[in-house]
Order: C-alpha cells, then structure tokens, then sequence
C-alpha cells in the first residue's frame, strides 16, 4: 500500500462509517421540519429525538457492517506498515 492508497483507503473507510449516519440524519431532519412547516409547530426537541432514535437504530442494525470497513482499512494498514517505513 502506498501513502497515497492510505490517504484513500482512509477516505473510504470514513465514508463508510459516517456516510449511513450523516444519510438518515439528514432524512431525518428534512422530514421533520417539513412536518413542523406543516403544522406550525416550532420545538426544537422533536428533530433531535427523532435523529437520535434514528442514529439510534441504524447503529444497532448496521453497526457491525458500518465497522467491517473500519476493520478492513485498519488490517490492511497494519499490514502495509514495514513497507510505508522502509520505502
């Protein structure tokens, strides 16, 4: 692995793992001050809930998918460590 194919490889592995959560907090959010446009409802507590129990969810349902490419980049850059040293 070259430096450059780390820099990449840690891009990916960030993608994978704050990608799904920024997704549905951003649905979540949408959803929810249409809802509040909607009905004239001006709290500010009811997006939060709902994008925690959203993150929430998607955690305890992905989670371990979310994390298997963290534990891929970090095997492979373990790996890659003696070469990434000694040029």
């Amino acid at each position: 692995m070259s430096p450059s194919g780390v820099s990449v490889g840690a891009w990916v592995a960030f993608a994978q793992f704050a990608g799904p959560v920024l997704l549905v907090m951003l649905v979540i959010g949408l959803a929810a001050g249409i809802l509040q446009t909607a009905t004239q409802i001006r709290e500010a507590s009811i997006p939060f809930v709902l994008k925690l129990a959203g993150v929430a969810a998607l955690t305890t349902a992905a989670g371990p998918l979310m994390m298997g490419g963290m534990e891929q980049y970090a095997i492979r850059l373990l790996a890659a460590i003696p070469a990434l040293v000694h040029g």
